[in-house]
């Protein structure tokens, strides 16, 4: 009866514990992951990047397997200890006993043998001890051949990225130029030859060309630094591969590698504007079509310059075929190498408010330089027109309101006046439109990031 009552108490006693242990747990489980630490899903992110990462995972085992080796030379070596006698006295034969006493001195000789150091300094003398020496010997050569071997093939690996345009570039402030054109090498020299306030290194190209035209492209020493991205510009993950959210500029050509017809190039340049300008609204935006009925779409994106290259044609074949020799003219002017050419520049602050006549007056009193016209609204159109809004909207006159509000949706990006009357009010946001002369020694760059930049 009480051997019963004995076996009855221990389990009730058995199954309270075996209850208690896992709620006990649980309640410590749920109350570690209430602390705000471990809810944090950024740190969480961070430890299972860790984690996951090869050389954390290396450098973990190497860590333990040193840690044991350590132990057992120092488990061996301290008790290798000889004496002998001299004069009646019992004295340690230091030059046959181990001079690794310690798991301290047993921690620094097992790091700087498998590092191939090899100092001297301490060493093992016992065979067991020897033993572990050689297996230490064998493992820091594997582990250093690891390491190097790794580092070197990241390093190669990062290299044919940028070979094959797959690296994901941290440029700031950049130029980005997606498309390719026939005459690639050409249209790029130009465009650095009018921007001359970017690095080679600050230009991004984004094209599907093939490995072979951009290697002959980037052999050409002008270009051997300008980075390059494989890919099609209207995805907008390849315009993240060139960090299009901190460019300072981006210009679309008519891409000649779409296949299909004009009306096909010019959908892809407007969807890349639309992208574009889906990211980031500040970037200062121009495109190339071929037809000039995709114009009011890229108006519609707020796209900041938009060049129809075949009106342009249509308009010099139409003058030269007057024989007025006008084509020879504008080529001149256009031509980025030319001692005169055409161009804008920043008009004064002081001018903002005055007459074209003034401003022209100004001008005219320079070298080389004449004043034919003003160019309204520039640099980023989309800012230009919010700011217009809420100039509109100051008004308490709902009429005046009205009206204000249709003049700020008739505005226009870039809007050339040709030698406007002299009563002309100079008004902000406007450049100056000149033919003026190269200057003469070292270029003056303008400031990087100027708003007021032209293509």
């Amino acid at each position: 009866m009480l051997k019963l009552k004995l076996i009855n108490l221990f389990t009730n006693v058995k199954n309270m514990t075996g209850n208690a242990i896992p709620g006990a747990i649980s309640s410590m489980k749920r109350k570690l992951s209430d602390l705000a630490v471990f809810q944090s899903k950024t740190l969480r992110f961070v430890v299972m990047k860790v984690t996951r990462n090869f050389f954390f995972k290396l450098f973990l085992v190497a860590f333990i397997f040193l840690s044991v080796l350590s132990v057992a030379v120092y488990y061996f070596e301290s008790r290798y200890v000889f004496y002998k006698n001299i004069n009646g006295r019992m004295v340690e034969d230091e030059g046959s006993s181990s001079n690794i006493r310690t798991l301290k001195d047993a921690v620094w000789w097992a790091f700087v043998t498998s590092t191939t150091v090899g100092y001297g300094d301490y060493y093992p003398k016992s065979n067991a001890g020897r033993l572990t020496g050689i297996l230490l010997m064998f493992f820091g050569v594997s582990l250093v051949g690891v390491v190097t071997g790794n580092i070197a093939s990241a390093l190669v690996e990062q290299q044919l990225k940028e070979g094959r345009g797959l690296k994901e570039l941290n440029l700031k402030n950049h130029f980005i130029i997606c498309g390719w054109k026939r005459d690639m090498a050409s249209v790029l020299s130009s465009i650095m030859e009018k921007n001359r306030e970017f690095l080679p290194s600050e230009y991004v190209l984004i094209s599907t060309a093939a490995p072979e035209e951009i290697e002959n492209l980037k052999s050409d020493s002008r270009f051997s630094h300008i980075n390059f991205i494989r890919g099609d510009y209207i995805d907008e993950r390849v315009l993240s591969r060139a960090n299009l959210r901190q460019a300072a500029r981006v210009i679309v050509l008519a891409d000649r590698l779409v296949q299909g017809s004009v009306q096909e190039v010019d959908s892809r340049t407007v969807m890349t504007i639309i992208t574009i300008k889906s990211i980031s609204k500040t970037i200062y935006t121009c495109a190339e079509i071929l037809d000039e009925k995709f114009e009011r779409y890229l108006r519609f994106s707020n796209c900041d310059e938009i060049i129809l290259s075949s009106e342009f044609n249509r308009s010099i074949i139409a003058n030269a075929s007057a024989g007025s020799g006008i084509s020879q003219v504008i080529s001149e002017l256009l031509n980025v190498n030319a001692d005169v050419s055409i161009g804008t520049q920043e008009i004064p602050g002081k001018f903002i408010g005055r007459t074209y006549g003034e401003l022209f007056d100004y001008y005219m009193g320079r070298n080389r330089t004449v004043l034919i016209g003003i160019l309204e609204n520039t640099g980023n159109f989309f800012t230009r027109k919010n700011e217009a809004i809420r100039d509109a909207q100051k008004t308490p006159d709902i009429s005046k309101l009205v009206d204000n509000l249709k003049v700020v949706k008739q505005l226009m990006a870039n809007l050339p006046v040709i030698n406007p009357a002299t009563d002309y009010r100079i008004n902000r946001y406007s450049r100056a439109i000149v033919i003026a002369g190269r200057k003469q020694g070292p270029a003056q760059l303008p400031e990087k990031g100027a708003e007021h930049a032209v293509v």
